[in-house]
């Protein structure tokens, strides 16, 4: 049986009736022809389904379109995605109507309900809303760690800061077919825990009907089977089957959700750089639940909360009873159901390791808030700093202190399109004799399918050129002209070359990319796409900003810096993929690696997506209206030097296997590069075609070929 069916299966017995798993299924055909009625599935589908059943139960692979109809049917049954609204949830599940019809339970996560809510972002620029928190204490909210990181800085009690320009809140309403809201700013991050994926945020003016929900201090190992609510703000996720998300989620997303499940057993799972045990749990859930409360529903107790999952496999949550073992935690009188127990823990190094100078159950320091500004503060042993979104420090014991504070509507967050020529007949783009040896640009070996310019396959811009690809909206390939040398990337001295100085922008203002206006709207993905993409993606530099941001004055420099954020440059990559573990993007130093083996100071580049027919759909917005988009998954570059007047060329691919990483992950998720022969890239990427003299002049699998990669610590590519 295929590996797919396999994980399918497995699932699917799991969350199946005990008395009628999928071979039970397959026998008796009542089960599932009762199913196909309730959902009043069309005759085609139902038989699709039933033809699954079949097949799986006797360990044959199943088509995608078979593995499709029995997701489809059978999880938003077993595990549905419930509306809240107005407080409150009717369940026409059958496995679930006790869920209303048992008063108990119906109060217990009534009395939830209230108590959590989205995590709003009002001023990121790609990011609405980052996740689910719930409240704990009397001024409280915990959600998890890599929720507060998209907003704030800093780990532990100490030197926690808002990020610049960023603020942060939480909206307990966010309800299917209704417009309230019930915000509350978030003034301090309380905790960002440096072992658990869990953060602590301090908010004000919370209402009688958002009490904390009691924290059960349980042993997560005596909770197997007991069934929960996971209560919190699915979100699409562009990783899955979209089809099966919006069967089970009803193609509406961002909503409050209450999604029943089982809790399983304990299992380790990567979290930050370590391996912690975790509790598990099948309800479906997706990327907007991080940081969803676990509430058991027989008690209205939170007994985990959620950070992540596998699709077809489990998911996770940090067991609350472990928190209750932590002092620092419950130094910050948590809501637990009993009396925690402190004591040494796994994760007391990872204390240590954060703060040597903290006290073992010491709360986060305090300092006087400015009246009427939201500040996120940290205190330490001879300063402290406040954001406001602005920093201020002042250091105890020095003879001066910071300047005063900027009024907080100066230090808001704009977003600005970075300086460009307004004049477009200035741009040359990609220059072919750039090196002293000619270096072609590629080609697309469907000339009809890329945009025509001044009729040519390639768009001009200041030191580079694209394709841009008509139906996918992206570029199918750069070619973009590098020169290091310190006279070129700094040519007038008396200018800064930051990233702020060159887009002409503010310091808290954020770049806005920007329509190229010598190329029809509909061949290009406008900024409003990535701007309302729900938090799915980030908007990536297919030519790299850095490589082409030289020349011979500070005009030109700025001119081609400004160039990179045409959206046609614009490459939707799964959220992560431009942050690598040191804060550089993923393609690293190769550029670095290549003139230092070739001893050059320039390079010509070719780069691009993967543009494959099974890359996964997410459903959007443009400037006109809703929009279906295919979401490359891998990445290709090639990066060309001459030494002693001969080309060398190096192929690489960065890719990613999304199917194991957890939903919520998305922001830890290690994309792998990899050398590649350049006939391989072409095989993997056939749309694309090299020019001959770069293909005869690879190096994989040759001297400077070796060198570059073991510079690099990578592996060759496993498979073309």
């Amino acid at each position: 049986m295929a590996a797919p069916t396999e994980r399918l299966k497995s699932y699917l017995d799991r969350i199946l009736p005990a008395a009628s798993p999928l071979e039970a299924l397959a026998e008796d055909r009542s089960g599932l022809e009762s199913l196909a009625e309730r959902k009043a599935l069309p005759k085609s589908r139902a038989d699709m389904a039933r033809n699954a059943v079949q097949k799986a139960s006797t360990g044959k692979a199943l088509t995608p379109p078979e593995q499709f109809a029995l997701e489809a049917i059978i999880i938003p049954d077993q595990r549905p995605a419930i509306d809240i609204v107005d407080g409150d949830y009717a369940v026409s599940h059958p496995l679930w109507t006790h869920f209303v019809t048992d008063p108990a339970i119906h109060a217990n996560i009534r009395r939830a309900i209230p108590a959590i809510g989205r995590i709003e972002l009002p001023n990121h620029p790609s990011l609405p809303y980052g996740g689910t928190g719930f409240v704990v204490g009397a001024d409280l909210v915990m959600t998890n760690r890599h929720v507060a990181e998209i907003f704030a800085s800093g780990l532990g009690l100490r030197d926690l800061v808002f990020r610049s320009g960023l603020t942060a809140g939480i909206d307990f309403k966010r309800e299917r077919g209704r417009d309230g809201s019930t915000f509350l700013t978030v003034r301090e991050v309380a905790m960002i825990h440096p072992y658990w994926d869990m953060a602590l945020l301090r908010v004000e003016g919370l209402a009688p009907e958002q009490a904390a929900l009691s924290l059960a201090l349980r042993d997560p190992d005596a909770l197997v089977d007991t069934e929960v609510a996971v209560i919190g703000y699915p979100a699409f996720d562009p990783r899955n089957d979209a089809a099966v998300q919006n069967e089970v989620f009803g193609g509406v997303y961002y909503v409050k959700r209450l999604q029943p499940g089982k809790i399983m057993s304990r299992a380790p799972i990567l979290s930050f750089g370590k391996t912690v045990s975790a509790i598990r749990h099948d309800s479906s859930t997706l990327g907007g639940d991080s940081g969803a409360a676990v509430v058991e529903a027989a008690t209205g107790k939170v007994i985990a909360l959620h950070f992540g999952g596998v699709y077809l496999d489990a998911n996770y949550g940090v067991p609350v009873a472990e928190l209750g073992r932590d002092g620092r935690v419950t130094a910050l009188q948590l809501d637990f159901d009993g009396r925690p127990s402190p004591g040494a823990a796994p994760w007391e190094d990872w204390w240590r390791r954060t703060d040597p100078q903290e006290a073992p159950a010491a709360p986060p320091a305090t300092a006087p808030e400015p009246a009427g500004q939201p500040a996120l503060r940290s205190a330490g042993p001879d300063g402290a700093t406040w954001t406001i979104p602005i920093e201020i420090s002042i250091r105890l014991g020095t003879p001066t202190a910071a300047a005063a504070a900027v009024p907080a509507a100066a230090a808001m967050e704009a977003m600005v399109e970075p300086t460009h020529d307004a004049d477009y007949s200035t741009r040359r783009g990609y220059d072919a004799g750039f090196l002293g040896v000619p270096v072609p640009l590629p080609g697309a070996r469907d000339a009809d399918s890329v945009v025509r310019f001044a009729g040519g396959e390639t768009i001009p811009y200041h030191h580079f050129s694209l394709a841009l690809h008509k139906a996918r909206r992206i570029a199918l390939f750069t070619a973009s002209n590098l020169d290091g040398s310190a006279a070129a990337k700094k040519p007038d001295k008396d200018h800064a070359y930051d990233r702020k100085s060159l887009g002409g922008l503010g310091r808290v203002d954020m770049e806005k990319w920007f329509i190229d206006p010598r190329i029809d709207p509909r061949f290009q993905l406008p900024d409003r796409f990535f701007t309302k993409d729900r938090g799915a993606f980030d908007k990536g530099h297919i030519v790299r900003r850095e490589d082409v941001a030289w020349g011979r004055s500070f005009e030109e420099v700025r001119f081609a810096n400004g160039d990179t954020f045409h959206v046609t440059n614009c490459s939707p990559q799964v959220s992560g993929f431009n942050q690598s573990a040191a804060g550089q993007d993923n393609w690293g130093d190769l550029e670095n690696y290549v003139m230092k083996q070739a001893a050059a100071e320039k390079l010509c580049l070719f780069a691009g997506p993967v543009l494959a027919e099974d890359d996964p759909i997410f459903v959007g917005v443009d400037d006109i209206g809703p929009v279906r988009v295919k979401i490359p998954r891998q990445y290709w570059k090639v990066v060309v030097a001459a030494s002693d007047g001969s080309l060398q060329s190096f192929g690489f691919v960065l890719r990613q296997d999304l199917a194991d990483v957890p939903l919520e992950f998305v922001v830890d998720a290690v994309w792998q590069k990899y050398m590649v022969p350049l006939a391989a890239l072409e095989a993997l990427n056939p749309l694309v075609r090299f020019p001959d003299a770069v293909r005869a002049a690879d190096q994989s699998g040759r001297a400077g070929g070796e060198a570059v990669r073991r510079s690099l610590a990578i592996a060759m590519a496993p498979t073309a």
